[in-house]
Order: structure tokens, then sequence, then C-alpha cells
């Protein structure tokens, strides 16, 4: 179920060396969060190779498999991007390693809140990891979508449609539910989506620091044009 929608899938390719990455003008540092269980590894996973078999595109995972991570570029909207995926597993108890919460928090561009509907203890967990990027953050513009995952699952559903709906209201941020086992067209709907919000949020930051730089420009040549007035009375005088 899509409650904001994004586009198809479109021209991804496996980057091959950092090299391919670093070529582009455009990356993108997603970190894709939620408890154990509720399939951030299937969701990447998806994105990149097209199903949950291949494991080639993993090019990390820790020794305490707390974090994955993946590379990849996408063409969304007709302009291609290189995405790094950063996966993140959070503790149910709330016992985060908070160094690698704050690091990954305050480099991200976007974030994948993710969930299943059938673990409210998992649902509740992505409240409280929205609420440590906003402090961490500083409460500044976060790219952000909702996921509500094994929407297959129906039958042993606990969180709701509108529990997850209400959620993504309160976050002001896009949601969906999706099934990593038979909806693949989802899945690339909800990464189009956080690299949409990612290209507003930089656009509208390029947009302000060219006001920002006018005004410094405005200024100076007032700034300066008193000064020459200012020599020239003296050199009269």
């Amino acid at each position: 179920m899509t409650l904001w929608c994004g586009s198809g899938r479109s021209g991804r390719e496996r980057l091959r060396s950092d090299s391919e990455c670093s070529s582009y003008e455009e990356e993108s540092k997603i970190v894709v969060v939620g408890c154990a269980g509720v399939g951030k590894t299937a969701l990447c996973h998806i994105f990149v190779n097209g199903d949950t078999n291949s494991r080639k595109n993993t090019i990390q995972k820790s020794a305490r498999a707390r974090r994955a991570e993946f590379d990849t570029w996408e063409t969304v909207d007709g302009e291609t991007c290189c995405l790094r995926l950063f996966e993140l597993r959070m503790a149910a108890n709330g016992d985060d390693d908070e160094q690698i919460v704050r690091s990954l928090a305050q480099n991200a561009d976007g974030f994948l809140l993710v969930y299943s509907i059938t673990s409210r203890q998992s649902f509740g967990a992505v409240s409280r990891v929205y609420d440590e990027i906003h402090r961490i953050r500083n409460n500044k513009d976060t790219p952000l979508v909702l996921v509500g995952n094994k929407g297959d699952a129906i039958h042993n559903r606990e969180v709701l449609v509108s529990d997850g709906r209400d959620l993504a209201f309160e976050m002001g941020t896009a949601f969906y539910e999706c099934s990593t086992k038979s909806d693949f067209g989802q899945v690339n709907s909800i990464f189009h989506d956080v690299i949409r919000q990612v290209r507003c949020v930089r656009s509208r930051s390029r947009a302000e620091e060219q006001t920002c730089n006018k005004v410094r420009g405005f200024i100076h040549r007032l700034s300066f044009k008193k000064r020459s007035r200012s020599l020239k009375r003296h050199s009269t005088d």
C-alpha cells in the first residue's frame, strides 16, 4: 500500500569501484534504520539487485552485525546519482551504540525508518529513533521516509495502516507499506522518494546560499563606496 508514491525503476547498475561513484557530482548517503528482523537488508538488496537471493553487493558488514553498506547508482527523473546505503540495526530495548548513531545521523543525507507491521515493538522503536535523529540534527530539515515492511503478513498484523499514517503525519514525512517478498516496484518507489527529498533540501540550501552571497556582496559594495567617499573627502581637505 502506498500513501505517497514515487516513480518506477530505471537505469540502475552496480557500482564497480569507489572511483566510479566519485565521478558523479551528486552523491546521497541514506541510512536504513530499524530493529532486527524488520527487513532492512532485504530492502537494500532488492533495490540494488532486484531480489533477495544475491549477496554480492554487500561491501561491508561489521563484526557485531550492526551495519551493512551498499553502493549503487540510480537514475531518478532523468538524473543519475551515486547512492550509498548504510544499514543500522537499532536495539529494541533502546540500548544503542550512541557513537555509531550520532555519526550516521550527522553525516547522512536521508533516512528510511523501517518497522515490521507484525511487530508493535519495532513500530515503537522507529518513533524513538526519529526523536534521536531530530535531536542530533538540531531539528533541521531531514529527508525521511517511514516504511512498514512485511505487508504480505496481514494475518499477523500488529500495526494498523492508520497507525503508520498517523506517525508519519506527526513526523511530517512520507509513509509506505510494502512487502520485500512480492512488491519490488514499491521498494523502488521508497528509495526514489527519499532521493527526491534529498534533492529538494539541497536545492533550497543552494538557493539560500545564493541569496546570502548576494546580500554579502551588496553590503560589501556599500561599504566600499562609503570608504571611497571618505577617502575623497580626506584628500580634498
